[in-house]
């Protein structure tokens, strides 16, 4: 008797799982869990996406940053938010940014050294593993004309990791952020 209890128990927890995985798939077809089309935050007047600069992951906060060719504009949007469209002339200056740069770093004495620790033990493990050749993060800084008066840096980080400097993951990255540098230096008219 227990034997049969079981397997009615087995059937009874497949058919849940079974038509829990219907629910999802429904679910999924409903749009759930479909990547929304990206023109819809825009009015097609005024913005089209001809090209998309960055596509961020979901569940990110990171902004993603399209291109109108034809109308010589670009946009930044924020997901939940309005996007903030920008001329191409409004790109003043780019480049790319590395943290841990050891060179920026000033020598100390191991006492000082040894309070930073004290002080800091994650800034100071950091400072340690950027005189190992060790990149902190890379990103990308945009100078962007907000106003008549008014200049905004535009932040776009690519790499947040710590990763060896010689690596051919570093420069996988280091070339996605020279793509997205290029990208903006078009666009401004800076290369």
């Amino acid at each position: 008797m227990p034997r049969t209890d079981t397997v009615k128990r087995r059937l009874e927890i497949g058919a849940i799982f079974s038509l829990s995985c219907l629910m999802l798939v429904r679910e999924a077809d409903m749009g759930l869990f479909k990547k929304k089309n990206p023109q819809d935050a825009f009015d097609p007047d005024v913005f089209t996406i001809t090209d998309t600069i960055l596509d961020p992951p979901r569940f990110t906060f990171l902004p993603a940053i399209y291109q109108d060719a034809t109308r010589r504009k670009w946009a930044v949007h924020q997901r939940g938010g309005e996007p903030k469209i920008f001329d191409y002339a409004d790109v003043l200056q780019c480049e790319v940014a590395e943290a841990g740069d050891p060179e920026a770093d000033e020598a100390v004495s191991k006492q000082e050294f040894a309070q930073r620790i004290l002080a800091n033990p994650a800034k100071a493990a950091k400072m340690n593993a950027a005189k190992r050749n060790m990149c902190l993060g890379m990103g990308v800084v945009v100078a962007v004309q907000t106003g008549k008066d008014e200049v905004s840096k535009l932040e776009i980080p690519v790499m947040t990791d710590e990763v060896k400097r010689d690596s051919s993951l570093y420069k996988s990255y280091r070339n996605v952020a020279e793509k997205i540098k290029a990208e903006f230096d078009a666009m401004g008219g800076l290369a």
